[in-house]
């Protein structure tokens, strides 16, 4: 949940730069962009970088790859229904 709201913090504020101008995006689209901001192989990466003796490594290890998991299974699964709804495709 907290991912989730995070990715919204990020999204809203950067379209609405765009909003006055040729560049403004569709509502639809931040949707998508919201949504779509599938997470995966440089997280975890990272993830599994952390050098072994810092304290915590294997909970961060796991909260990561909770957040990937869903990100390609729940996100990933239901983009295409959710571009269907939104007429994009």
């Amino acid at each position: 949940m907290v991912v989730m709201l995070g990715r919204a913090v990020a999204v809203s504020p950067c379209c609405m730069l765009f909003s006055r101008s040729s560049l403004q995006i569709e509502v639809r689209h931040q949707h998508i962009l919201f949504w779509g901001g599938l997470r995966g192989a440089l997280a975890l990466a990272l993830a599994m970088g952390l050098p072994p003796g810092l304290p915590r490594r294997e909970e961060i290890i796991t909260v990561c790859f909770a957040v990937v998991a869903f990100s390609i299974f729940v996100q990933g699964a239901t983009m295409t229904p959710l571009l269907r709804r939104l007429g994009v495709v």
